[in-house]
């Protein structure tokens, strides 16, 4: 379970998110989420489906609802809102059986929703943070409800397999293994996956162990980046230095300093697990 940073007596939080190191691990929280996205593309694999997400795009996200996101375009840029629970048990028209999957906006709805967001972002005090978030979830129900149908295809359920067991066990290096498990020769489960998940298993293991080293070295413990990346899975610091730059761009020392260059992005520390809340 991840535990978001909403600070006390606020209504939730919204939020720019980029094509900045995706959170590809299955994850869920307590509270509602809407992505919506403005420009580019990215996937959302979630209860054993692929929900293909392009401009205009408007998605909902349940409590405890598994999800994962990947594949995001060099381009991708999105809104995202989460909502505390109190402030969606009180709206009752928000079932998650009538929106399970994303639907695209008109180009006015979107445009409309954006300038909102930008709105509440913007917002001064708890007050009108408050009043924003609430105004902008009941109009993101609405233009959901007479939207188009989403962009959606069913996920073999060997990639949904293959995608737990690696976000379950980092340390998993043959997959070999990992096929025998799935029902799939190795070759059949890599080109499935590719094709599905947008990016390689290779890639999406090191995406994993990326998240978690993040994860162990920002926790507030006093570690070395060398304990950091052995505990997230990673073999050596080779290994550790080719993924960190292939997804952030920069060198990992740069980057634990805060440092980037103009067409970086460090990515915002809104989602931080709490161990305790693991299953």
């Amino acid at each position: 379970m991840v535990k978001l940073k909403i600070p006390a007596g606020d209504f939730g939080l919204t939020w720019r998110a980029g094509p900045e190191l995706p959170i590809v691990s299955s994850h869920r929280h307590a509270e509602l989420e809407l992505n919506l996205v403005l420009r580019g593309t990215a996937t959302y694999l979630f209860a054993g489906r692929r929900d293909r997400l392009v401009r205009r795009s408007l998605v909902w996200l349940w409590p405890t609802q598994d999800h994962i996101l990947t594949d995001r375009s060099p381009d991708f840029d999105s809104w995202v809102a989460v909502f505390h629970p109190l402030l969606s048990r009180k709206h009752r028209q928000l079932t998650a059986r009538t929106s399970l999957y994303s639907r695209r906006l008109s180009e006015r709805d979107a445009g409309w929703l954006h300038r909102l967001l930008g709105a509440v972002a913007r917002a001064q005090t708890p007050a009108e943070n408050n009043a924003g978030l609430e105004f902008a979830l009941l109009q993101a129900w609405h233009l959901y409800v007479d939207a188009e149908t989403s962009l959606l295809q069913e996920v073999h359920p060997a990639v949904e397999r293959a995608a737990m067991q690696l976000r379950d066990d980092l340390t998993l290096d043959s997959f070999e293994q990992l096929a025998a498990a799935c029902g799939l020769s190795p070759s059949r489960l890599g080109r499935v996956f590719k094709a599905q998940m947008g990016v390689s298993l290779q890639e999406y293991r090191g995406q994993l162990r990326l998240e978690r080293f993040l994860q162990i070295h920002e926790s507030g413990a006093r570690r070395s980046v060398t304990q950091s990346l052995q505990d997230a899975g990673f073999g050596s610091h080779a290994q550790f230095y080719r993924a960190f730059r292939a997804a952030f761009g920069t060198s990992p020392n740069r980057y634990l300093r805060g440092e980037a260059t103009p067409g970086e992005r460090i990515p915002p520390p809104h989602e931080r697990r709490d161990p305790s809340a693991e299953r």
